[in-house]
């Protein structure tokens, strides 16, 4: 819905609710920017400060520093949807070389947790192990060893 005019009070707006007509008013100036989206903005209509009018257009200072946070948030918004899409490209890289990982497990005989076996649930590889340690992010040997795309990891 794009207007022609839009409605900015202080006192009695809301930018939840408002949609920038006269009975459902915006708070703040930006609000309504951020609401049209684009420029050419249309005409801002603000509280009135002259006795007996309730509404005047925005001053040319106002509409100027408004303007300037609606480039900003811009800006920002651009750059996190440019980041967004950076992540799940990683992500989808991420999970594409995760696919070529191959898991192999070899017990020790012998060894306390030589009966433990891994578990196949939904493609993904779940290790039952009793016990198991973890330093600085590397699996350390435990009671089994792990064998990751041919390179022996215990």
């Amino acid at each position: 819905m794009v207007l022609a005019e839009l409605y900015v009070s202080d006192q009695e707006g809301n930018n939840a609710t408002g949609d920038g007509t006269k009975e459902k008013l915006f708070k703040t100036g930006l609000k309504a920017l951020m609401t049209v989206g684009k420029e050419p903005f249309p005409t801002i209509y603000v509280d009135s400060q002259k006795e007996n009018e309730r509404w005047d257009i925005i001053s040319k200072s106002q509409m100027k520093n408004i303007r300037k946070m609606w480039h900003r948030e811009q800006m920002k918004s651009e750059s996190r949807e440019k980041k967004e899409a950076e992540d799940n490209l990683r992500r989808e890289k991420n999970l594409e070389e995760a696919k070529k990982i191959t898991i192999m497990i070899q017990h020790i005989p012998g060894s306390p947790g030589a009966s433990e076996i891994p578990s196949l649930i939904g493609g993904t590889v779940k290790l039952l192990l009793q016990r198991w340690c973890q330093h600085r992010q590397k699996v350390v040997r435990c009671s089994s060893s792990l064998t990751i795309s041919g390179k022996r990891h215990f």
